[in-house]
């Protein structure tokens, strides 16, 4: 279960700063995070032992979960999982274009 020093470095995270500001609020409510999560796939809340459990299931990639004391800390958890998550499979992708852009050095055949 997170701690609040956690859930306060969690929200330090440039990528949830990012979509903080991008979701355009004052103020962060479950509602906000849940919306959000939603874009990427299925949301749920489970109540796990002692904490609540948010899953985020995206078609075709194994579901997220992250828990917290709260159903805000579980959600932004998940949420800052799967933005990683995101950016991590972008860097990925990008890089594989980088390498099929790159243009190979074919062996010259000198015998003409």
């Amino acid at each position: 279960m997170p701690s609040t020093a956690a859930v306060t470095e969690l929200l330090r995270r440039p990528a949830v700063v990012e979509a903080v500001a991008e979701l355009g609020v004052a103020t962060l409510g479950v509602e906000d995070v849940l919306k959000a999560l939603r874009h990427f796939g299925a949301v749920r809340i489970e109540v796990a032992h002692d904490a609540f459990a948010c899953v985020l299931e995206v078609p075709g990639e194994d579901p997220e979960c992250a828990y917290g004391a709260t159903v805000l800390h579980a959600a932004l958890a998940c949420w800052a999982a799967a933005l990683e998550g995101t950016r991590l499979y972008c860097d990925r992708g990008l890089a594989g274009l980088e390498r099929f852009l790159t243009p190979v050095d074919e062996p010259q055949d000198d015998a003409v």
